[in-house]
């Protein structure tokens, strides 16, 4: 079991664990409070759309270029950098809360966002390149779980606090959540890079790009990434709308709906860390199967007559984008040098993260005039229909003779 052993009898890694443990809540709380923040002020879709779009469009737009940073820097200054201006921009925040309108919601959210394109690089860089190569799986899955415990636990949490003491004293408990990591960082001590030629920052940038697309196992895993991440990861964006006003909950509403997600992705990453569904450098039939699941989830979402089954629908969407997002990321970060790492995994993060921007974004002004169900019910359907004509390309692909 990877919780028993693995990359958890690596002293570093514990550390490093630690850390993260509290820093990824402080990820769901923000977001879970800045979304509400933008439905409670404005009332509009398209509003919680941009906002949440806003926090991820400069993965897009900046995530390579931080990639190549993070194999160029001292990953674990850099990961100081960005821990503490995250925990000081949340407590700006904090401090602001109650005043602040849609305008400042989105210049927080694409501060927040800048500062999280040059974060995840760093983050996913530096946990494999705490333990030894063979232990590279068990980092991810390992992470992943973490990640999704907190996607169950801190949502809840946050729509609670939000609640009963308001969005500010709930930014204030996320501020505080990044100074576990804060205080771990200078004890850890990454493998160092091999030595190489100094080279000017575009070449090291093309040849990211280079690698990635010469890889067909990375063009693949990023083309599936891509759909997914802007049809089920965009819905889960769009939590709020659904929540209330699709189904007049509120905010306890929405921390539980976000919390259902978090349920579906908490089993996927316990299935993944307990070493089921192991890919190695592959893409198996069961990503791609999740990959369509999760379209139906999508669809599933939309169409939902009652809250129980909104929630069911809402799980499965969670369940199936850990799947895919973990079963991927561990298909290209298994033999992937140590020197490409942030520059390749920031185009993984580029279309999983950034992508998602596009899918909310595109969610919320479409859940504007049509209704957030005939938005949700389309996306799925897009989705689905794009997975289908992937793998029928593919698998055209591979049996193409040589």
């Amino acid at each position: 079991m990877l919780i028993a052993g693995g990359a958890f009898a690596d002293r570093q890694f514990r550390l490093f664990f630690t850390g993260v443990f509290f820093a990824v809540q402080a990820i769901w709380i923000q977001r879970v409070t800045l979304s509400w923040l933008a439905w409670e002020r404005t009332g509009s879709a398209g509003v919680v759309g941009i906002v949440a779009g806003l926090s991820l469009l400069p993965t897009i737009l900046f995530g390579p270029l931080f990639g190549v940073m993070a194999d160029r820097i001292d990953i674990r200054r850099g990961a100081l950098v960005t821990n503490l201006s995250m925990a000081l921009t949340l407590a700006i925040m904090a401090f602001v809360a109650r005043d602040v309108g849609a305008f400042g919601l989105g210049v927080a959210a694409a501060v927040i966002g800048l500062i999280s394109a040059a974060h995840h690089p760093l983050r996913m860089s530096l946990g494999p390149r705490l333990v030894d190569k063979e232990m590279v799986q068990h980092v991810i899955s390992a992470t992943a779980l973490n990640f999704n415990i907190a996607r169950l636990v801190a949502p809840v949490f946050a729509g609670w606090i939000i609640a009963t003491a308001g969005g500010s004293t709930a930014l204030w408990i996320a501020a505080l959540c990044y100074l576990p990591m804060l205080a771990v960082l200078p004890a850890l001590r990454p493998r160092n890079l091999p030595p190489r030629d100094a080279a000017p920052f575009w070449r090291d940038l093309v040849q990211g790009f280079a690698h990635a697309a010469a890889t067909p196992l990375i063009r693949r895993a990023l083309l599936i990434t891509l759909i997914f991440a802007t049809s089920t990861r965009g819905a889960l964006e769009v939590l709020p709308v659904l929540a209330d006003g699709g189904f007049g909950r509120g905010a306890a509403g929405l921390g539980f709906l976000t919390a259902a997600a978090g349920a579906g992705a908490l089993v996927s990453a316990v299935l993944k860390a307990a070493g089921v569904g192991a890919v190695g450098a592959r893409i198996p039939l069961a990503v791609w199967a999740a990959a369509l699941a999760g379209q139906g989830a999508v669809i599933a979402m939309g169409a939902a007559p009652t809250w129980p089954l909104a929630l069911a629908a809402t799980a499965l969407a969670g369940l199936t984008s850990t799947w895919c997002g973990v079963s991927l990321q561990a298909a290209i970060q298994t033999d992937l040098p140590d020197e490409l790492r942030g520059r390749v995994m920031s185009l993984w993060i580029m279309v999983g993260f950034g992508t998602v921007a596009i899918g909310a974004f595109g969610l919320g002004l479409v859940a504007d005039i049509t209704g957030i169900g005939p938005a949700l019910i389309g996306a799925g359907c897009a989705g689905a229909l794009a997975i289908v004509s992937v793998a029928i390309g593919v698998q055209r692909a591979e049996n193409r003779p040589m």
